[in-house]
């Protein structure tokens, strides 16, 4: 009959006395974290120093100035890396804790909800009756106008011509009517190096007499809709065109400046603008969203996010706490933000300089840094994420032996000989 064998383990490789020293590590780490670890927050704007609180346990992390400082950190240099933003739907409710003041007279919100844009599902409000859904992205947003092509039939209740404007600011839209005073005139106010004026019928004496009187003036055009008419004034010359609708007409010695007829016609009731979008690249994002009561009937919704010198388009639902935005989903954004910020412990020492690239955290002094949310502007801004566990070290090393004990554990039960008969 076989005899049993039973390897022994050296002292400090026992079982049980690794999970214990584990156990007792990481609960002391644990503890560390507790009431000396600090977690938070912190705003930093570009050129300028925010400061650190230490000693208050987890999470006391202030942007203010105070008398005991632990850390000064400064935001030296932001940069945003090209990339095509990944957008989502922001679902907030009003902070009914915080009441507006005179300091603050606008109510807070609290984000409750970011949600991917996938069109048309429906998607519920917390335990409220409200529901909402996505109809629409458009990438580069704008109206276009269509126009019954019957024009003819149409009595001329209210003429009116629909422009796009170009100019060295830009490209703006507008509509002359000849119904309402006032309203058929445009001046030069756009720099667009001519006055605009529509009528629906002029006749060829009324245009020499306007421009028998414009000989110190300066450059008026003026569209004739019934005949399908553009008139160039430039002194006391004048010059005559067909009106046609999609055709670019520059001004004289201006090629770089001009307009574009979108629609001429009888009656603006029946102009329609309907949303759409001028290609794919994300140069004006608009998410439509319908919005309604379960019941009732839906409310439509155009939300776009916050950009450079523009807020945000965000859309307060009626006779509830909520509203919708549009966002920048900040975890992919944060992957092409690179950031450079100083580190300042001791105020007799020299600031230490770190890069943080791709939105990767970094160490300094026991802290770890780690963007949260960048905005590239004047000035930049990057919510930084603040933390100093000091329970950090002794809970991996509690992981390791945790570790150890068990594969030492296994380890002597598959070495262990359960005894054989012979």
């Amino acid at each position: 009959m076989a005899t049993s064998r039973k390897q022994s383990l050296p002292g400090f490789l026992n079982p049980s006395g690794l999970l214990i020293a584990g156990l007792v590590l990481l609960g002391a780490g644990l503890l560390l974290n507790q009431y000396n670890g600090l977690k938070g927050e912190i705003k930093l704007q570009s050129g300028q120093k925010s400061y650190i609180k230490t000693g208050s346990g987890a999470g006391a992390v202030s942007d203010t100035v105070v008398s005991d400082l632990g850390l000064t950190i400064t935001l030296d240099s932001l940069k945003m890396n090209a990339f095509t933003p990944l957008f989502e739907i922001k679902l907030s409710k009003k902070d009914t804790v915080k009441t507006p003041s005179e300091y603050q007279p606008n109510p807070t919100y609290v984000d409750i909800g970011l949600y991917p844009l996938e069109q048309m599902k429906i998607r519920g409000i917390e335990k409220s009756d409200f529901r909402f859904r996505l109809k629409e992205f458009y990438p580069n947003f704008q109206f276009t106008y269509q126009y019954p092509s019957r024009r003819d039939t149409i009595e001329p209740r209210a003429p009116g011509i629909t422009l796009e404007l170009k100019t060295k600011e830009g490209s703006p839209i507008v509509t002359l009517r000849s119904d309402q005073p006032n309203k058929h005139l445009l001046g030069d106010i756009v720099s667009l190096g001519a006055s605009l004026a529509f009528y629906w019928y002029m006749p060829m004496d009324s245009i020499k007499a306007i421009a028998a009187k414009n000989s110190s003036g300066g450059n008026k055009i003026i569209f004739s809709g019934s005949d399908s008419t553009v008139y160039s004034i430039l002194k006391d010359s004048v010059t005559t065109q067909p009106l046609r609708e999609k055709v670019f007409y520059n001004l004289p010695s201006h090629d770089s400046t001009g307009f574009t007829i979108l629609f001429c016609y009888p009656d603006v009731a029946l102009l329609k603008a309907v949303p759409s979008t001028k290609g794919s690249e994300m140069n004006n994002p608009v998410a439509h969203v319908e919005i309604w009561k379960e019941g009732g009937s839906a409310i439509d919704a155009f939300l776009y996010p916050e950009t450079r010198g523009r807020k945000g388009g965000d859309f307060e639902i009626p006779t509830t706490d909520y509203k919708l935005g549009l966002s920048v989903n900040k975890e992919e954004a944060r992957k092409h933000c690179d950031c450079t910020i100083s580190v300042q412990k001791d105020s007799s020492k020299k600031a230490e300089t770190l890069t943080l690239v791709s939105g990767q955290p970094v160490m300094s002094h026991g802290y770890k840094f780690s963007p949260v949310e960048c905005k590239d502007g004047f000035p930049g801004v990057v919510i930084m994420e603040v933390s100093y566990l000091p329970g950090r070290i002794p809970i991996i090393i509690s992981c390791i032996l945790i570790g150890i004990a068990m594969f030492v554990y296994f380890l002597s039960r598959i070495q262990a000989d359960p005894g054989q008969n012979a």
